[in-house]
């Protein structure tokens, strides 16, 4: 039985084999174009070897299965090449995505510019959002509902694919999801028949209306401190008396890889981080929040976040 240690890296190794075969076109051509080795390797223009090597190994994996001399793909793949339904794509596309910004990391670090986004960017980390653990989504869910104990109205800022936003429309709460105009285009039809009202609107930005609960779900770590206090003070103003803030984060002093998340951040978005529980403490005080509150969420590695509007 493989030791723990070897299923990681074989983990680790099954995400390099495709990104090398993404990058050099061969799982473009295999998805799509050919079906043997070596006219893979005519197509991406790879030596058979690498072709051969590649498909195997991807074979292995599940992602494709041999029909007579050549490959198709498996159910597996279709996230890499179908992008209608975000619940068909999966977590590995945006892996790779991520995988790209770190390898031209070195880069930024010394230029302080950001990598520029893979083209398939967004639907790909709103593939990887809808792919996100379910027992998770309910703890976070379970934790903020707990937390908030009282009103039906919750904004869920920056909540992409609706993975939380389902979950809290399930329990009964009359749900907003907030995100960029792009998410929201996917949103509108992903969502068309689910019990969730979608609304245009950045992180950090005024919120328009009114609320018993404002939520942001693995939000903050993706924005500079300046833009987490913003979302922060808008959000008290969005809620009604008594109404509640949660966010859930990797909090550092409390999350033990927080600080390898906010390293991840570096690589991925132009100021994110993590942030201490001094600092959750300062914003939401700054911003007139009461019952500020920093606790780790059963069954996870995240914290909430949360503090509560003072009734008037």
């Amino acid at each position: 039985m493989p030791t723990r240690d070897a299923t990681r890296a074989h983990e680790f190794r099954e995400l390099l084999v495709l990104w090398a075969a993404r990058k050099a076109g061969i799982l473009d051509a295999v998805m799509t174009k050919a079906g043997t080795p070596e006219t893979v390797a005519r197509e991406a223009n790879v030596t058979e070897r690498a072709a051969r090597i590649t498909i195997e190994a991807l074979a292995e994996r599940g992602f494709l299965k041999q029909v007579g001399e050549g490959y198709e793909p498996t159910n597996r793949a279709l996230g890499f090449f179908a992008k209608t339904d975000l619940n068909s794509i999966g977590r590995l596309s945006h892996e790779l995505d991520a995988l790209d910004r770190w390898v031209a990391l070195p880069e930024a670090m010394r230029t302080g510019e950001q990598t520029p986004e893979p083209p398939e960017w967004t639907v790909n980390k709103l593939g990887a959002h809808a792919a996100m653990d379910e027992a998770t989504v309910r703890a976070v869910v379970t934790a903020a509902v707990h937390y908030h104990d009282g009103g039906t109205r919750v904004l869920d800022v920056g909540g992409g694919a609706g993975t939380y936003a389902l979950e809290f429309a399930r329990r009964g709460y009359d749900v907003t999801l907030c995100d960029t105009p792009a998410v929201i285009e996917r949103d509108r039809a992903q969502l068309r028949h689910e019990a969730v009202s979608l609304v245009e609107g950045q992180f950090g930005a005024p919120i328009s209306e009114t609320y018993d609960l404002v939520f942001a779900g693995g939000v903050a770590h993706w924005h500079g401190p300046e833009t987490v206090r913003s979302f922060i003070e808008h959000a008290h103003d969005a809620l009604d008396a008594g109404g509640s803030l949660v966010l859930s984060e990797f909090v550092r002093d409390h999350a033990q890889n927080a600080a390898l998340v906010g390293a991840h951040m570096l690589a991925q978005s132009e100021r994110g981080d993590t942030y201490t529980e001094q600092q959750f403490r300062t914003w939401l005080s700054a911003a007139s929040f009461k019952q500020a509150r920093v606790e780790s969420i059963p069954g996870t590695d995240l914290q909430l976040v949360g503090g509560r509007r003072a009734i008037d």
